[in-house]
């Protein structure tokens, strides 16, 4: 019935450390995955941060290199304005000082100045920018300048593009008149170049992008690196969203996704100028780390997953065995109690008829039955010695056999230990005397403690018994009592026989097992341990010392609560 309990008991014991297992696999993978989901989230707003700083940067900076530029056309403009007022300067002195200004601000590729009719009157560049504008040209169809034509009243200034296929900035601002008409424009032109420059300078990483733009959409200038995808696509993008928000004085930030590709971007319009300037970062710049930090997670999480596999494969295993063995341990269990009780019922049994034969061999052998001739007197007398030997083995068995099934009980009364060892050494003295060994009872203090009077004899007359069997002739065996520092009680049989090696002591002690069996010291080998089972009945413990050639001592230690 036990085992057909554990049998039941056991799949749900596994099912319980499968199921255990399992959770916590799946919350791990929960961590993980609220984890990449929380780093992802971060890693998206730092890079929304990273481009909102590079924005206001590079607007800054836009705003400061406009300034600049228009001052400096407002230095030629006035210098116009008073050439018409006060009398016209020679070319060579403007156009010195074009150059002057040219060279005085590090933004301006070159500065033109063109007359009402859209013809080039005067320019000055830097080395370098000579070809990148037809100073020989006409700007009469030019965006620019039909724009400050027509813009009586505003603010007379402007900005485009040079044209399509030069990258040129153009910054211009109108020449008035001294009777207040139209009377041309002065132009500068900026490379955008220096704005990209910086921006590298700044921070720029492999996919990254600086725009500026018109408030109407126009692009001044766009500056990507190589690995960009998609510019015109993401471009558009910025375009529009700040069509849809053209808040002033703050800077915008969003995120599109083109083509499986996640952008950020972030824009500012900049300070009394009709454009927007604008930040592009790709995802490769601000979701690598994050990536590289998932495919840890992925890998952690694989050996992870591999490292618990193979320990429930292991707990289950030992889950198996352990009950495996807690069925083994019970069956074992109940096969010692049946063997216990069987012993005990057959010991019980068994000790009826031997005490009927060896009373009824004691009534033939003193003449109840008649007269013995010599011959049947030394049969009856050895069928009474193997009775008694025999009885005395069972009721050997008989006592193991109750300790074991824990049903031995101690009859305490306060004894005598010397009374007790005068009387072993008395029973035992004819055996000792028959091999010529000297006994000797070592006499000290009086000691009286609390047990069961028999089974202290039973435990001396045993350690006597084996000194005598393993002592050869003309040997010595001594019988001594002492108290320890602790209070108990010392009860020691020495001996000088022939001694236990050092390896086989735990076998002399074990059931059963005998160190020395031959034919001239016979034995079932319960004897030491029915004197450690008595002993520690008792409370107490038996210890053994011995060695080869020189003897044995057994000692027997009753604790200090038994002493009176």
């Amino acid at each position: 019935m036990a085992q057909a309990e554990k049998r039941k008991n056991k799949p749900p014991k596994v099912r319980t450390l499968i199921a255990f297992s399992s959770l916590i696999m799946l919350l791990f993978c929960v961590f993980v995955v609220y984890q990449a989901s929380k780093a992802y989230e971060k890693a998206i707003d730092d890079g929304r941060k990273n481009a909102e700083r590079l924005t206001n940067i590079m607007a800054d900076q836009a705003e400061l290199t406009f300034l600049a530029v228009d001052l400096t056309l407002r230095r030629v403009v006035e210098r116009q304005y008073f050439n018409r007022m006060f009398g016209h300067n020679l070319m060579e002195d403007i156009e010195h000082n074009l150059r002057l200004w040219v060279d005085e601000t590090p933004q301006i590729a070159s500065i033109m100045i063109v007359g009402k009719d859209g013809d080039i009157r005067l320019a000055a560049f830097k080395r370098g920018y000579q070809d990148q504008v037809v100073y020989n040209q006409s700007f009469a169809d030019h965006p620019i300048f039909n724009a400050l034509k027509d813009d009586e009243g505003g603010t007379g200034f402007a900005i485009t593009r040079q044209n399509d296929s030069n990258d040129l900035i153009l910054v211009a601002r109108s020449v008035t008149e001294l009777d207040g008409s139209f009377g041309g424009i002065v132009i500068a032109a900026i490379d955008p170049q220096f704005f990209i420059t910086f921006f590298r300078s700044v921070d720029f990483g492999q996919h990254r992008m600086v725009s500026l733009f018109t408030n109407n959409g126009n692009t001044l200038f766009s500056g990507a690196s190589t690995m960009m995808r998609r510019k015109s696509d993401i471009l558009n993008t910025v375009r529009e969203h700040s069509q849809r928000h053209p808040e002033r004085d703050q800077v915008i930030s969003d995120t599109h996704k083109i083509d499986d590709v996640i952008a950020v971007f972030s824009y500012r319009e900049l300070k009394n100028l009709p454009m927007f300037l604008a930040v592009v970062i790709e995802e490769s710049d601000f979701l690598n780390q994050w990536r590289d930090a998932r495919i840890k997670d992925v890998s952690f999480l694989a050996i992870f997953t591999i490292f618990g596999s193979v320990l429930s494969f292991f707990a289950l295993t030992m889950a198996k065995q352990i009950v495996r063995v807690e069925e083994s341990e019970a069956s074992a269990i109940l096969a010692s109690q049946a063997k216990s009780e069987f012993l005990a019922n057959m010991s019980h049994e068994l000790r009826t008829p031997l005490n009927a034969i060896i009373g009824f061999s004691e009534m033939i052998n003193a003449g109840y039955f008649g007269e013995l001739n010599d011959k049947q007197k030394e049969r009856i007398h050895d069928i009474n010695l193997c009775g008694s030997h025999l009885l005395q083995l069972i009721s050997d068995i008989l006592e193991f056999s109750k300790g074991e099934a824990g049903k031995l009980e101690l009859n305490e009364e306060e004894v005598d230990l010397n009374e007790i060892m005068d009387e072993c050494i008395r029973i035992i003295h004819e055996k000792a005397r028959s091999k010529q060994i000297h006994l000797a009872l070592k006499e000290g203090e009086a000691f009286h403690i609390r047990g069961d009077k028999r089974k202290i004899r039973q435990i001396l007359l045993n350690l006597l018994s084996n000194a005598i069997k393993f002592t050869p002739e003309k040997g010595e065996i001594s019988l001594s009592s002492r108290r320890d520092r602790a209070g108990g009680v010392y009860m020691s049989v020495t001996d000088s026989g022939i001694g236990i090696p050092e390896s086989e002591i735990q076998k002399a002690l074990s059931v059963f097992g005998q160190v020395h069996r031959n034919q001239s010291h016979e034995g079932t080998g319960l004897g030491l341990p029915l004197c450690k089972m008595f002993a520690e009945l008792h409370g107490g413990r038996l210890t053994l010392n011995s060695k080869v050639g020189t003897g044995t001592t057994v000692t027997v230690i009753f604790p200090p609560e038994r002493v009176v």
